[in-house]
């Protein structure tokens, strides 16, 4: 990931620092919650949606083990319960 680019703007990054302990992105970005990760490329760091990484947090989103566990859950009508 390009440097300039880690935040979306210098403001934004001295919020961050005020308020938290430590810098909470690599955190984010680990691969273990696609969700996660991939609303911390597009939300936090501005990253463009057809950029490969987002692609493939995207991507990994519907194939995470949790996800699929809730769908299986769901109404063909689209509602979970009954």
């Amino acid at each position: 990931m390009r440097a300039g680019r880690r935040w979306t703007s210098r403001m934004s990054r001295q919020r961050w620092d005020q308020f938290l302990k430590g810098n909470p992105i690599d955190w984010l970005l680990e691969e273990e919650n696609p969700s996660v990760r991939y609303f911390t490329l597009i939300d936090i760091l501005g990253e463009p949606q057809d950029r490969p990484e987002v692609k493939s947090a995207r991507k990994a989103i519907g194939e995470w083990e949790l996800v699929r566990q809730a769908l299986a859950l769901q109404a063909p009508e689209g509602y979970w319960g009954d």
